[in-house]
């Protein structure tokens, strides 16, 4: 007899492990997709964040291009200004077209 209630007790305890099991599991499902939602849209700044700096960098290389190519055109300029003038000072005259203008 005591086995029987020994049997019983054991199916029971089973039975409920089981099911306990199982509303475990749902509730650790739900917790982790709750989570995964929350990493999902926490990881959007953070993408953002990536995208921008990664732009700023590249900007920054092409800015740094662009302002590198106007120190030379600013030489360039500043070389033919000066040529310009020391003509003026020697006495020759600065021709623009070989064209006279009346």
């Amino acid at each position: 007899m005591t086995s029987i209630i020994t049997s019983i007790k054991d199916l029971l305890t089973s039975i409920f492990e089981v099911i306990f099991s199982v509303v475990k599991s749902t509730l650790d499902t739900g917790y982790q997709l709750l989570l995964a939602f929350a990493d999902f849209f926490a990881g959007i700044p953070k993408m953002l964040q990536h995208l921008l700096k990664g732009s700023l960098e590249a900007t920054g290389g092409v800015g740094a291009f662009v302002a590198s190519n106007i120190v030379v055109i600013a030489l360039i300029a500043l070389g033919s200004y000066g040529y310009l003038v020391y003509l003026r000072r020697e006495g020759r005259p600065v021709q623009v077209t070989t064209k006279k203008s009346n």
